[in-house]
């Protein structure tokens, strides 16, 4: 007992350092959905982790156009969760698009595991639109 005391003494006095083992990393859910209307598709992808009772949304990307990253217009993103009769919307852009966008949204970007979530991609090309929706649970 003595020795192992005074190993114990003689590695704090020697600068050793004993570090505690990391917590798992979260693992990211990727969730892909497709949109068509009239030759005009759209594909949405979200991405989002689960950490301490909320699923934190990530980014995501899309593309869209008859021929997938060809299309000049515009996508709405729209992140949302029920809760009861009452709809909250945690996060919504809309900007333009080539064809092909990515996108971040802030950290505090949360949909609370005890609700489920859809995030949604509206794709218009001024003549035609389609929506696509994924969940998050």
């Amino acid at each position: 007992m003595k020795t192992a005391v005074q190993a114990g003494l003689l590695a704090i006095l020697a600068g050793a350092t004993v570090l505690a083992a990391p917590a798992q990393a979260a693992t990211i859910v990727r969730r892909t959905a497709t949109c068509q209307a009239t030759g005009y598709s759209g594909t949405f992808t979200l991405q989002y982790d689960t950490v301490s009772g909320y699923h934190r949304i990530i980014g995501g990307y899309t593309s869209s156009g008859p021929y997938i990253g060809d299309a000049v217009g515009t996508v709405t993103l729209r992140i949302s969760y029920r809760a009861g009769s009452t709809t909250h919307t945690v996060y919504s852009q809309s900007s333009a698009t080539t064809g092909s966008t990515t996108f971040t949204t802030p950290s505090t970007t949360t949909v609370p595991t005890i609700y489920t979530g859809t995030a949604s991609a509206k794709f218009d090309n001024g003549t035609v639109s389609c929506t696509a929706t994924v969940p998050i649970s």
